[in-house]
């Protein structure tokens, strides 16, 4: 007689897989220790139903091993990631610090900038002040003269000599300030400081050198040493050249 079909073997059950299923939230070291144990105990469950209830020592020494593993396992993750957190934190801290000290550095330059703003301005009206209280002589003696030239009894070479010492106390009080006349007539011409209006040719007779300036249309200034303005000048040239 053939022999029966030898009857297929079910599986045998596997022990539930910790952490199976769907995601769970990030467990806590207790979870996870549970979760170990929870483990372990259907690990043993699952040997004693293959093996008989009870295995013989050398399987029953595997069994444990495998459990001590496993909960070696757990406390060292639980350790480590209690120690990751804790760093976590620290930085988190630091950051914080470093936020609230960039927010204080950037509040302070803002200020600085509004002071710093605030005192320009009160620097440029006082430096306007002085240029004004300079200016006050000059008007008075520019109300006289023109209080002497309107009378009845005016002499025009005093009041001649008034304008040209208003005119003197002018350019002096400017000069100090920073403004001076760009020198022109009878100096080589400088494109710099001079705007060639007009040319003409150079006359020997009166020892005159091409690129002369010998006129002087609108005098020009300089602020600083910087051109403010240039003269309006004539130039001469060398004979025949246009």
């Amino acid at each position: 007689m053939a022999d029966a079909p030898e009857k297929e073997k079910a599986p045998a059950p596997q022990p539930d897989a910790p952490g199976a299923g769907p995601a769970q939230p990030e467990a806590t070291a207790e979870s996870l220790a549970a979760e170990a144990e929870d483990f372990c105990a259907a690990l043993e469950k699952f040997f004693r139903r293959g093996f008989g209830d009870m295995p013989n020592s050398a399987d029953l020494a595997e069994i444990r091993a495998q459990q001590a593993g496993v909960r070696d396992l757990v406390r060292r993750a639980s350790e480590s990631g209690a120690g990751a957190g804790r760093q976590l934190a620290g930085l988190t801290q630091e950051r914080d610090q470093f936020k609230d000290a960039a927010a204080r550095a950037k509040a302070d330059f803002l200020n600085y900038q509004d002071r710093a703003r605030k005192d320009l301005q009160r620097a440029e009206e006082q430096a306007l002040r002085g240029y004004m209280n300079d200016l006050l002589p000059i008007l008075d003696s520019m109300d006289l003269s023109l209080k002497d030239a309107q009378s009845d009894n005016a002499n025009l070479d005093t009041v001649r000599q008034a304008l040209g010492m208003i005119s003197e106390s002018l350019n002096q009080m400017l000069k100090v300030r920073g403004l001076e006349r760009v020198a022109s007539t009878g100096k080589p011409y400088d494109p710099n400081q001079h705007e060639a209006v007009h040319t003409r040719p150079a006359d020997p007779k009166q020892d005159e050198k091409p690129g002369t300036v010998v006129e002087e249309f609108r005098p020009g200034y300089l602020w600083k040493g910087l051109v403010l303005r240039p003269a309006q000048v004539v130039v001469t040239q060398a004979e025949g050249k246009k």
